[in-house]
């Protein structure tokens, strides 16, 4: 056992170095098999891994720079073990590339591999990464934790993430989420090239933005869902849910350059939601598997509601931004203008604005 301890002793020694001038520790290609934590600067050459009964503590104000090694593969930090990167508001940890001039993609990123541990990063900005955290068969918890300037900024795959009062920006994608649990609270993803794609997942989003989006801001596929105070807004597409089923509540969809929210073949009950000034159709479905309830409509460039499918769309007891059938007809497309299509059934419907939000 001592002669074990000596060579991974050895091992660690002659893997790591201070660089006195800047003050800087330097990994190069380490696998930390004992708890270790990291303060101050920190440059990661190639890699380094975290093995399976191992921690790695990252304290406040910490800056961990990512280098390429002599391979010139894209260097990453591997927690197989545990990682608690826990900063401040006034103190926060930093992942970064060591470039001079970062882009997308300068390093690879943060892999959590099969941990089902605790694992927290709480008060940290990642950015210039390939994928800014990439969990694959493990947990994570994310607290107030910034990911910008990603090809994408957080990848799950078989993983459960909580994430709470983050932020997603300036990435090609924001949330890339595949047969996972996922909760977003209190979160913002925003001026990516497509906001959220998730499938096969279950899925909570509660009182966040998803906003500016130079595609679509949310894409689902095959899930479950459920939206509380929501907001999608600036978006071109804003929400685009294909099967499944769930709920969307108390959302707001603002100013969407195209459709604000296409549903295709989803069991979707959407209540006491504000679709207004998009500049083409608020709400387009393609089957009668939705319902509508208790929502308002306003000043749409295109239509309120686009029935595109062939079933009855139940929407009774919604406001429409006006009492007079006339005028709430001119703005619903339906079996009256278009034989091959459904009815939607608006009758009886509200006479004033409901209360949207508690």
């Amino acid at each position: 056992m001592k002669t074990l301890f000596a060579a991974c002793l050895f091992f660690c020694m002659t893997a790591i170095s201070l660089a006195d001038e800047q003050g800087t520790a330097v990994y190069d290609g380490v696998v930390l098999t004992e708890d270790v934590t990291w303060r101050g600067s920190i440059l990661v050459r190639g890699f380094v891994v975290v093995a399976p009964h191992a921690t790695l503590r990252i304290d406040p104000g910490t800056v961990v720079r990512f280098a390429a090694s002599a391979a010139q593969q894209l260097p990453n930090l591997v927690i197989q073990g545990r990682l608690q990167a826990t900063g401040t508001s006034e103190k926060p940890v930093v992942l970064t590339s060591d470039r001079s001039r970062p882009q997308r993609a300068s390093w690879g990123g943060i892999v959590l591999l099969s941990t089902e541990k605790r694992n927290l990063l709480e008060h940290c900005r990642i950015e210039y990464a390939e994928t800014g955290i990439d969990v694959r068969f493990s947990t994570v918890t994310l607290k107030s934790v910034s990911i910008v300037q990603a090809q994408t900024a957080l990848l799950s795959h078989d993983g459960i993430v909580q994430m709470t009062g983050s932020t997603v920006s300036d990435s090609e994608t924001g949330i890339e989420i595949y047969d996972s649990e996922f909760e977003g609270r209190d979160t913002t993803i925003s001026s990516c090239q497509r906001g959220c794609l998730l499938s096969r997942s279950a899925v909570v989003l509660a009182s966040s933005k998803i906003m500016n989006n130079q595609l679509t801001g949310l894409e689902t596929d095959d899930c479950r869902i459920k939206i509380t105070g929501g907001e999608f807004s600036g978006n071109v597409y804003g929400a685009r849910i294909k099967g499944g089923e769930g709920q969307i509540g108390m959302s707001r969809f603002l100013q969407n350059k195209q459709t604000a929210l296409h549903l295709l073949g989803s069991r979707i009950k959407i209540q006491r939601c504000l679709f207004a000034e998009n500049l083409q159709d608020a709400l387009r479905t393609e089957d009668g598997r939705a319902l509508l309830l208790n929502n308002a409509f306003s000043l749409n460039g295109g239509f309120n509601l686009y029935n595109a499918g062939s079933e009855v769309v139940g929407a009774r007891q919604n406001w429409w931004g006006a009492a007079d059938q006339s005028l709430i007809s001119q703005k619903i497309h339906d079996a009256t203008r278009n034989k091959d299509t459904g009815a939607v059934h608006i009758f009886p419907w509200l006479n004033e604005k409901p209360q949207l939000m508690p």
